[in-house]
């Protein structure tokens, strides 16, 4: 299973993942300090300026529903 699926996020990361997951992708919109763990994480990458969820984030948002 993937570490990404498994790692606790602290609620300022879960808060930046829910914003992401809900269209919120300007960066100037999120933490730097959130959006820079969830992309080590593998949760979000940053494409033509905007944040976005990977696949895996995908999955991760809907398991923590």
């Amino acid at each position: 299973m993937e570490r990404g699926l498994l790692v606790p996020l602290s609620p300022n990361e879960q808060t930046a993942l829910r914003r992401v997951a809900n269209g919120i992708s300007k960066p100037k919109h999120l933490s730097a300090a959130s959006v820079a763990r969830l992309k080590l994480l593998a949760l979000v990458e940053e494409r033509e300026g905007r944040i976005r969820l990977t696949p895996l984030g995908a999955t991760r948002c809907q398991s923590d529903t």
